[in-house]
């Protein structure tokens, strides 16, 4: 949909990752060269513990570095899997992720951002947990982003509400654990070219009962600046609306 994807493993042998994995951590990045290297690196401590675990980064079409620094993060971290794909925005990133993670027969697929905005320190709580609960997100406490974001966030919230009947906070959280088949089925409900699959998966997980929700840390970005904001916030806002709207009619005839 977004062009050809250049798959990057450690050695560039592909055929390493065409093996069954307990978990699959998603990265999605754009002009994260300030962050992304302490953030792969962090990351790839958690898989590292884990055991049979890898660390995804779907690069979408970066414009800075992150390219060139995550080519060379392959060299040092053995856990490490790379995707380069045009761009095509937030949401297509992180489906192309879950997508790969699917082909890699993970049995759990864990998606965070690369801002460095969110903790390992919270993994583990979800992680223990992952038995009692197939689908966890995050809530973010003490949210550390401008008081726009904040804001268009708490209206996010109340729309899925009323337009899907499900109480879902902070929907579009970017902290999530999340078992494979469902994700498989859920893939299967939702636009390619969704802005937000995130939320729309909350809301189907939220429906079927298997979701639950825990706070997590959230920081201020120490380095670089969001893709989104300003008008274009606004935009996206309207975009996600129309997505809505035509999600619910699925909603409504998904047999889950």
């Amino acid at each position: 949909m977004f062009g050809p994807l250049e798959f990057r493993t450690p050695v560039d042998e592909p055929e390493l990752c065409l093996v069954s994995l307990d978990l699959t951590i998603v990265l999605p990045a754009y002009n994260e060269e300030l962050n992304i290297a302490q953030v792969v690196g962090q990351w790839c401590s958690v898989a590292g513990r884990v055991g049979n675990a890898r660390v995804l980064v779907v690069d979408d079409g970066s414009k800075d570095r992150t390219r060139q620094i995550l080519n060379t993060l392959l060299a040092i971290h053995p856990e490490l899997l790379v995707i380069h794909q045009q761009n095509g925005g937030h949401g297509a990133a992180i489906q192309t992720g879950y997508r790969v993670a699917l082909d890699m027969d993970s049995e759990w697929i864990f998606q965070t951002d690369s801002d460095g905005q969110t903790s390992t320190d919270d993994f583990q709580a979800f992680w223990s947990r992952r038995a009692e609960c197939p689908f966890q997100t995050g809530v973010r406490h003490s949210r550390h982003d401008p008081a726009i974001r904040i804001l268009l966030s708490q209206w996010h919230e109340r729309l899925v509400d009323f337009l899907f009947g499900v109480p879902v906070r902070d929907p579009n959280v970017p902290y999530r654990l999340m078992r494979a088949d469902l994700v498989r089925r859920y893939l299967e409900l939702i636009p390619a070219a969704a802005f937000a699959p995130n939320v729309m998966m909350s809301v189907l997980a939220s429906r079927q009962g298997v979701f639950t929700s825990r706070p997590v840390a959230h920081a201020a970005r120490a380095a670089g600046q969001t893709s989104v904001k300003g008008w274009r916030m606004v935009r996206m806002g309207v975009r996600s609306l129309r997505e809505y709207l035509a999600f619910r009619r699925v909603v409504r005839r998904a047999i889950l």
